[in-house]
């Protein structure tokens, strides 16, 4: 991660794996964790369709939405 103001999206997802938290409000809140910190972000149930949500599941498979929350500052990380 060069700039602190804007996390590396490949160094949230390469050999890594996403881990379902919460659905709250039409959103399902998955985390993944980098180093030692974890971060949190929103998937919109409208963009899910008929795909089915895995508790886990490798981070690459959910590259698009960890880039839009880093595009929309919704990526947050976690207080464990």
């Amino acid at each position: 991660m060069n700039d602190k103001s804007q996390i590396d999206i490949k160094f949230l997802i390469k050999d890594r794996y996403v881990h379902f938290v919460s659905y709250r409000q039409g959103f399902f809140i998955y985390a993944v964790s980098a180093g030692d910190k974890r971060y949190t972000f929103p998937i919109p149930l409208e963009d899910i369709g008929t795909a089915t949500m895995n508790r886990t599941d490798k981070a690459i498979t959910f590259m698009r939405w960890i880039r839009k929350a880093i595009d929309d500052k919704t990526l947050i990380e976690a207080n464990e």
